[in-house]
């Protein structure tokens, strides 16, 4: 269908693009305001709001936008059992729901050396994508080693708030502070507002739950032997 439109408000055309923008943006929103309260239900509307994305990204030809999608997907199925299924090693809360806790210095470390890692490499596979396989990717990705900082850093910051990690919020406001005029000039006007708006609620987020870590009177660093504290 790609850039086809729909229907016309008062003389603006809304293209299919457009309105799948506009939708999986409100869709979004609600689902980082749930994870602010620690609400399940950003779980289920995360994997609608990634799967109408995935397609987006795709028409404007955001390869790398358009995988972490996937990836996105993946983990928010992971943070729904994750929430709701504690293992015996994690710090549970009252209601046997993850607690929120903190990584130590070194898993801090780790996840910025993961992050350089990942953009490299997967960099290397978005820029070759449209020669490996012109039939699925027949242009050129756009902005790619931009795409894919973007792309890597959200990965992780989406494991962190899988597993309730509180330093999930500060790499996802570094992610939306460079997302934001990115998609505004690659993606559309919807999802460049989102993110700047993304940019509160991080702040938001990592003040609720740095609460919630005080109210759970744990100490601000984990024994939590997972892999963000392996080395």
């Amino acid at each position: 269908m790609g850039d086809s439109i729909l229907f016309s408000i008062w003389g603006f055309q809304v293209s299919f693009v457009l309105f799948l923008e506009v939708i999986s943006s409100i869709l979004s929103f609600f689902c980082i305001l749930f994870a602010v309260k620690e609400k399940i239900w950003t779980f289920p509307l995360g994997m609608i709001s990634t799967a109408m994305y995935f397609f987006v990204f795709f028409m404007q030809n955001v390869y790398s936008s358009m995988t972490l999608q996937i990836m996105f997907f993946a983990f928010n199925v992971y943070g729904l059992y994750k929430w709701t299924h504690p293992g015996k090693k994690d710090v549970a809360k009252a209601d046997n729901t993850l607690a929120v806790t903190v990584m130590k210095s070194q898993g801090r470390i780790l996840i910025i050396a993961v992050i350089a890692i990942l953009t490299v490499t997967l960099g290397y596979v978005m820029a070759n994508l449209n020669n490996w396989l012109p039939a699925l990717f027949p242009e050129e990705a756009k902005y790619v080693y931009l795409d894919t900082a973007i792309l890597s850093a959200s990965l992780v910051a989406q494991y962190l708030m899988a597993i309730k990690k509180l330093e999930s919020w500060a790499l996802w406001f570094a992610v939306d502070v460079v997302s934001a005029p990115f998609y505004f000039i690659t993606v559309g006007w919807a999802t460049g507002i989102l993110y700047f708006v993304f940019i509160f609620t991080a702040v938001m987020g990592w003040r609720e739950w740095k609460k919630s870590v005080s109210v759970n009177n744990k100490k601000l660093t984990t024994d939590k032997p997972d892999l963000c504290k392996s080395v």
